[in-house]
């Protein structure tokens, strides 16, 4: 599908404007230049594709930012999915940190709905590893899987627990088109990542490193001595903990896949010590010497050298700060300040790993007043788009055909081909902007009641030009539409007969701004 354009026989004038004239005036176009965001897609790479690097001394999102005046409304687009009316009515409801406080709860949100109906139409996302190995369509579990995140994503009442499952599965990243991994990344999402997402890192590092889909993806599940594949024990220090700069070396690497070696998986997706791949004489790592045992040593102090080792990583100072800028980015600026970096490190230390204490400390209400627009990723962007646009799925699985029309956008979930995870930059994604201008467009014109639905009577009372365009301030923009935007969507509505068609070309274009790629 391409974005619709006007004939070059077409006039255009100021009383009858085009979408071509609407993006040549708009401020947002000449905004998105001005910020390092390129408006001529670019090459992909895996799954997405890079944009042209930002002029020197501009800081990415620092124009749009300056609009955002009222803090409640910043908390709301930076723990949410996208800016929908129900969540900014709760907010103002409660006040800024309530909100925060409410959604850092997400154990007490009732989110009974969206399970129910997640658990009848997608039952493999309640399965053993047994009974999903038995699936003969292994495509199937796939879809199951990422149908359930972005139904959760849009639906889901707890927010900001599905911003940090987001993360944590960059994090923690694997792709499951990987052949050993398969089935055993949707019990890694529902066992590792979902449970742990707003709990404890301490705890979610262990649910990790007993994870048959992260064992399996890096290899340890067949390390053994006297050879014993370094896949993860790099990986566990470089991404998950340390930091490829905290302070570990190549020898280090080599002792902890060593140490490592016997931590295996069954073919059910659940975890295995096997004692006879145990290297069991002396090793040092981190210096601290771990002695021979005995080739009769029991399991527990065979595999207790792998826990001790893990804990030694948990406890290491360069995993508080790598850990901590990390959240910090994700949910405050790409460059967030040393100050915050550091005090989100001393929680992380004070509270053995407390990732709801550690969201405090970032998203202050003096933090996030301070910080620049973040760029949406595409993800991000097409739930944000659906929950602002209040579009309803006919059945779960019908949020497939919005899925597969924003895997052109380059993040189709669970299938980065790096165990980095997708890219969080301004940089990465600025590429593919004429990409999500064809899918704003894509959105807004589903009027399907068999598959998926957008009411454009929810923008539409008072039916006039201006209601209309009120609408989309409010909804989309949580009041907060710039002046000029405002203005070039109202002459865009009122320059052509006023109808629905004219109603939805409107709202895609208000998507397609620049103003509301950032939150």
């Amino acid at each position: 599908m391409s974005i619709p354009h006007d004939s070059d026989e077409t006039p255009v004038t100021a009383t009858a404007p085009s979408r071509r004239r609407f993006f040549a005036m708009s401020t947002s176009a000449v905004a998105a230049v001005a910020t390092g965001g390129v408006l001529a897609a670019q090459p992909p790479r895996t799954g997405g594709g890079r944009g042209t690097p930002l002029p020197a001394g501009r800081v990415p999102g620092a124009d749009v930012a300056a609009q955002w005046r009222d803090p409640l409304l910043r908390l709301v687009r930076r723990v949410t999915m996208g800016l929908a009316p129900e969540d900014v009515q709760l907010a103002r409801r409660l006040g800024y940190s309530g909100f925060l406080e409410h959604q850092l709860n997400a154990a007490a949100i009732d989110d009974s709905a969206v399970e129910a109906l997640i658990a009848a139409r997608l039952p493999m996302m309640g399965m053993t590893g047994a009974q999903l190995r038995t699936q003969m369509d292994q495509t199937e579990v796939w879809n199951q899987l990422a149908d359930a995140a972005w139904y959760r994503a849009i639906f889901s009442p707890a927010q900001l627990r599905e911003r940090m499952v987001e993360f944590w599965t960059d994090h923690f990243s694997m792709d499951i088109e990987v052949a050993n991994v398969g089935f055993m990344k949707l019990l890694d999402d529902r066992d590792v990542i979902r449970r742990h997402a707003l709990g404890n890192f301490r705890d979610m590092l262990i649910a990790s490193a007993h994870s048959a889909a992260m064992l399996n993806y890096l290899n340890q599940n067949s390390s053994r001595t006297p050879t014993p594949n370094q896949n993860y024990a790099r990986e566990i220090m470089e991404l998950h903990t340390l930091g490829v700069d905290g302070g570990y070396t190549q020898n280090d690497v080599a002792e902890l896949s060593r140490i490592l070696t016997g931590w295996s998986t069954n073919v059910d997706g659940t975890f295995l010590w096997r004692r006879t791949y145990h290297d069991v004489r002396a090793k040092t790592f981190l210096n601290r010497t771990f002695p021979a045992m005995a080739s009769t040593a029991t399991d527990a102090m065979m595999k207790g050298e792998g826990d001790a080792a893990i804990q030694m990583l948990l406890d290491h100072p360069s995993t508080a700060r790598y850990i901590s800028y990390k959240m910090a980015r994700w949910l405050l600026a790409y460059e967030p300040p040393t100050s915050v970096v550091e005090a989100t490190a001393a929680v992380y230390t004070s509270s053995r790993g407390d990732i709801k204490a550690m969201i405090r400390t970032i998203l202050s209400s003096r933090n996030l007043m301070a910080a620049p627009a973040k760029y949406k990723r595409p993800f991000h962007m097409a739930v944000s788009a659906i929950r602002s646009l209040g579009a309803t799925p006919a059945t779960v699985a019908n949020i497939r055909n919005t899925r597969r029309n924003n895997e052109g956008l380059g993040m189709p979930l669970f299938r980065w081909d790096q165990p980095d995870g997708y890219p969080d930059s301004v940089e990465w994604w600025s590429g593919l902007v004429l990409t999500r201008w064809q899918h704003a467009q894509y959105l807004s014109m589903q009027t399907s009641t068999t598959t998926h639905n957008v009411d454009s009577m929810l923008f539409r009372a008072p039916d006039t030009a201006e209601g209309v365009v009120q609408k989309i301030n409010t909804r989309l923009f949580g009041g907060e539409l710039p002046t000029p935007l405002f203005a070039s969507l109202l002459s865009y509505l009122r320059g052509g007969t006023y109808n629905d068609a004219r109603v939805r070309e409107t709202l895609s274009l208000a998507m397609s701004a620049h103003e509301f790629q950032w939150y």
